[in-house]
């Protein structure tokens, strides 16, 4: 016998079935936000390369890690590998 499993759209409305994440998500619209299956928060940032994906036990702690993987990447100054064949 099969199973049906339901998958939502990948949509950024689906912040709207997480309460307790819209006070957040005007401060990180480009973070994808669900709840896992234990309860834990995930974030990510859709096409990315490599993935940056964090994780917390609330709301406000997932929004702690944003902040950080936000000033992470920030501190981390672009660079283009072809910068040093150029002239």
């Amino acid at each position: 016998m099969e199973r049906e499993t339901e998958s939502g759209p990948d949509t950024e409305h689906d912040t709207a079935v997480l309460p307790e994440w819209k006070a957040y998500a005007r401060e990180f619209p480009q973070w994808y936000v669900w709840r896992g299956v234990a309860g834990q928060y995930y974030a990510r940032v859709p096409r990315t390369s490599p993935p940056r994906v964090v994780r917390a036990r609330n709301a406000e702690d997932l929004r702690r890690e944003i902040s950080r993987a936000e000033m992470a990447r920030l501190a981390v100054p672009a660079r283009s590998r072809f910068r040093d064949y150029c002239a």
